[in-house]
């Protein structure tokens, strides 16, 4: 099918400004709904969360530009809706939970090297599963873009950020009440009522995915970053309470809460994991007795603590990022370490933290901070990334007393990332560590940095330090520019760079179907275009960017969305009532552009918290006021407003994929790209003779 979007209707149903809002809001929260629930139930996307984010885009896209969804589509909607929510919520039982995944360049929990034939069904599954985003989003985005036609442009694209603010918010509050699937499920529907209010059979089909996905699942809980089981130790012969249990996120083994108090050790010697786990948790204390200050980042369920109580420490700060995780921690450890009252738990970021603190310590800890899950939708870094990098050990090392102790673990698996581990703490303490196999929890190693080792220590201990120090291949640092510690090298890795490649490619055919060639490429729509790729690289980098500030939470998701379409908004009001200049828009955008390229964001951390924010929001965002005002300036302008929001969602798929460029360049070729892509899209007017002024104002300077 090609051809033009149908003929804008000028004179407005009553209700269509609410219901714009609410279909803006309902593509928006269904948008996080999938990128958050896929991740967790079907382990490959947690490494592919751009594709999903992508994929919505691009369903929203085209909705909008074709429009009015047709009955075919809507009634298809509640078929592709029930086949996606069920097929995530029974993945385990399907088989799909840990779907195999090409990783000879990325290391991940729990994959390993697969066949070709398993690549092939890796990468088949996988855009089955972006197909059905698609399909689904094609229909959410033809509601927004019939009500969108109905109203004035601005008045309209108003509307549409209102509403996508609302879904945001409305979602991110889901999350941190620690709702499960069926509750985000239950209010997404509902905000899709009024679309489907006749259609009895999409209404049934509703109900039944919700009852579907509610069915109890045993010991599921949902924080704001994990889906969350626990699986208590059998208790053992002559004792009487529980010895502890195993915690999981997203189905992958994460943690144990062991009871190891000399009263359980010594009534039940020999019992395993606790009998193994003694001596790894007892090894700082090997070096430091009875240390009075000790920071432990993830911190977990407690053990660590529990560790530095028995060897009687005088106050430990506890860091934890998930509060649901430091709930279980409180409600089930064995020993109770966060009731102490000399234990302050800090439920935060271990990189914000470092930031916040005044105190000095005698012991710094890291525990077992290895997620293997994105932080955002809008970003390739994983959450605890900027953790394990060179700025983040210079500032720990920074809140360590003179001859203070420092000791990280890490399951790492890969002989790489310990070689890596391994030469960034040699390069912020100025000599070599020492480094342990733990024979604890897998293939892990403990990382010890002192400035004297007694050589009693070795004893019972298998030291590997001298093959970290002379590794296989040459070691890249994690850096905060470029914080993948999990990449072999700096490329894309292949298992991404297929996807990425055959999506897009399918998405270029589906284009080429339904609309002519040279509708897409004139000056007007292909401006569009250009600027919703560099406005969504600019969310990718702000979100990277604050994750330093503030650290790896959804409050930093929740701050730079928010500023962002905050400042759109802002644009968009300016431009309804004044005649702005995109040449002078253009200048200052790019002048921004260098601003927040260059701004040193350590300067805010001595501002208090409100100012902070404020003062980070407003810096990220500032960027986005100007190219809202040349975006809100063309839109007033164009001539079929669904049309252009649907190109301009098509650039952003476009954008998203073209963040996944960080791990070559590391995050400062984000900014590179928007101003390219904000430079193509100043030369898109010119070349067609839509802004004269500019072309003069842009050919003087």
């Amino acid at each position: 099918m090609e051809g033009a979007i149908s003929p804008l209707s000028r004179v407005p149903r009553p209700h269509a400004a609410p219901l714009l809002f609410l279909a803006s809001a309902a593509a928006l929260f269904f948008e996080l709904v999938v990128i958050r629930y896929l991740g967790s139930e079907i382990r490959v996307f947690a490494y592919l969360k751009n594709v999903a984010l992508i994929a919505s885009f691009f369903g929203i896209g085209l909705g909008m530009m074709l429009g009015t969804p047709t009955t075919r589509n809507r009634r298809a909607f509640g078929v592709l809706v029930a086949m996606l929510f069920l097929l995530i919520a029974n993945a385990f039982f399907l088989r799909l939970t840990h779907l195999p995944m090409p990783s000879a360049d990325y290391w991940q929990f729990s994959f390993g090297q697969v066949s070709a034939l398993a690549g092939a069904i890796y990468v088949v599954s996988v855009l089955a599963f972006v197909g059905l985003i698609v399909g689904i989003f094609l229909v959410l985005g033809g509601f927004v873009g019939e009500y969108l036609r109905e109203l004035p442009q601005l008045q309209g694209y108003g509307i549409n950020l209102l509403g996508s603010l609302a879904g945001i918010l409305l979602f991110t509050l889901l999350c941190f009440l620690y709702l499960p699937p069926w509750v985000w499920l239950l209010i997404g529907f509902l905000l899709l009522l009024p679309f489907f209010t006749h259609d009895r059979k999409t209404l049934v089909i509703f109900a039944l995915v919700v009852a579907a996905v509610g069915l109890p699942r045993p010991q599921a809980m949902w924080s704001p970053y994990y889906r969350i089981a626990l699986t208590p130790f059998s208790v053992p012969a002559g004792w009487t309470k529980s010895p502890g249990f195993v915690l999981s996120v997203n189905y992958d083994y994460f943690q144990k809460a062991l009871d190891l108090s000399p009263e359980f050790v010594q009534h039940n010697p020999g019992v395993e994991p606790h009998h193994s786990a003694l001596g790894y948790y007892d090894l700082p204390y090997r070096m430091v007795s009875a240390p009075e200050n000790v920071l432990i980042v993830g911190a977990g369920t407690g053990n660590d603590v529990a560790a530095a109580l028995r060897h009687n420490a005088q106050h430990v700060d506890a860091v934890e990022i998930d509060p649901l995780i430091i709930q279980l921690g409180r409600q089930f450890h064995p020993e109770h370490p966060y009731a102490s009252p000399r234990v302050t738990v800090h439920n935060d970021d271990a990189r914000a933290f470092f930031k916040k603190t005044t105190n000095s310590y005698d012991l710094i800890i890291f525990g077992y901070l290895d997620s293997h899950t994105m932080l955002s939708s809008y970003s390739s870094v994983r959450l605890e990334n900027n953790v394990y990098t060179l700025q983040s050990l210079q500032e720990a090392r920074h809140l360590l007393r003179p001859h203070g102790t420092m000791m990280l673990a890490f399951a790492s698996g890969r002989t790489f990332v310990s070689e890596r581990i391994y030469a960034m703490l040699e390069t912020v303490f100025g000599r070599p560590p020492l480094a342990y196999e733990t024979n604890y929890d897998g293939p892990g190693v403990a990382f010890v940095e002192r400035e004297t080792t007694p050589p009693e220590l070795l004893t019972g201990l298998k030291e590997v330090s001298q093959r970290l120090r002379a590794p296989e291949h040459p070691v890249i640092l994690a850096t905060d520019q470029w914080p993948f510690l999990f990449l072999v090298r700096k490329r894309m890795p292949i298992a991404v760079a297929i996807v990425l490649a055959a999506f897009l490619s399918l998405a270029a055919l589906a284009c080429r179907r339904l609309f002519k060639l040279q509708t897409l490429v004139q000056g007007e729509l292909l401006h569009m275009f250009f600027l919703g790729a560099g406005f969504l690289l600019l969310e990718t980098k702000g979100i990277t960017e604050l994750s330093l500030v503030f650290g790896g939470t959804w409050i930093t998701n929740t701050i730079v969305i928010a500023a962002f379409l905050v400042m759109a908004m802002a644009a968009n009001t300016l431009v309804m009532f004044y005649a702005v200049s995109r040449p002078v828009a253009y200048l200052l955008l790019f002048a921004a552009l260098g601003l927040v390229g260059f701004f040193p964001y350590s300067r805010l951390d001595g501002l208090a918290s409100v100012p902070k924010v404020l003062a980070a929001g407003l810096l990220t965002a500032l960027p986005v006021f100007f190219s809202g005002l040349i975006f809100s300036r063309s839109f007033r302008s164009c001539a079929d407003p669904g049309q252009a929001l649907g190109m301009n969602l098509l650039g952003a798929v476009v954008g998203g994929a073209l963040e996944s460029l960080v791990m070559i360049g590391g995050t400062p070729v984000l900014g590179v790209l928007a101003i390219l892509l904000y430079v193509g899209s100043a030369l898109a007017l010119i070349r067609h003779g839509k802004a004269p002024a500019m072309r003069e104002a842009l050919t003087t300077a």
